[in-house]
């Protein structure tokens, strides 16, 4: 089991972080080879339960297969739960599609890149309520990514609306894409390699419900 205590990120309104000089084109998941060949590095449908995925159910969360997809469930307030596959990479472009089945909009779910242990990892997460932002934990401190808090994007499907997450983690460029649109790109050379997966956060309320489905990694 994974998890960690983490204080809430404020949510507070002010411009949004615009981004120059570099841009990355989302992939439509449709598009993307599902079978096969050198760009496809993992991938898993969790129509059967295939190994390696971190699971537990312990009442203060969930992970674990249901309904042909993956859930993550965190039932107490400002924590987050994750689970990871057990594999290493050091360039990656990580996608997946998640929908809330429950819990507050005010929630952070999303994708991890270079995980190495519960206290040092990437972490690119969206909220039902339409926020996102890109967050590092070193040796235990998670800090927001060149944000002062997680900013707004009208390209968030909210509520309980499917959203498709896209991670690219290429040398020290990290880049956040929603259902097709880059929304952050930022850069940080403190993690070079390690583990993907799956995160889902509380703020004040609990229960944050994800299930995800089609999970691939990929090339950048």
């Amino acid at each position: 089991m994974s998890k960690i205590a983490q204080k809430p990120i404020l949510f507070l309104f002010l411009l949004i972080f615009f981004l120059s000089g570099c841009s990355y084109f989302g992939i439509p998941l449709d598009n993307l080879p599902w079978v096969s060949d050198d760009p496809i590095y993992f991938k898993d449908s969790f129509e059967v339960q295939s190994g390696g995925w971190t699971t537990f159910d312990d009442g203060m969360g969930i992970a674990g297969y249901d309904q042909g997809r993956f859930r993550l469930k965190a039932s107490i307030e400002n924590y987050q739960f994750w689970s990871v596959p057990g594999l290493n990479f050091k360039d990656t472009m990580v996608v997946v599609r998640a929908t809330k089945i429950d819990g507050p909009d005010n929630n952070l779910f999303g994708l991890i890149c270079r995980y190495q242990n519960e206290a040092n990892y990437y972490a690119f997460v969206i909220g039902s309520d339409g926020y996102y932002g890109i967050f590092k934990v070193i040796d235990g401190q998670q800090t927001l990514i060149d944000q002062k808090h997680m900013d707004f994007s009208n390209r968030i499907n909210q509520g309980n609306a499917e959203n498709q997450i896209q991670a690219v983690c290429k040398e020290d460029q990290l880049i956040l894409l929603v259902n097709g649109e880059q929304l952050l790109f930022v850069t940080d050379d403190a993690l070079i390699q390690g583990d993907v997966g799956l995160i889902v956060g509380n703020f004040s309320s609990p229960g944050t419900d994800i299930l995800f489905d089609n999970f691939i990694v990929a090339k950048p």
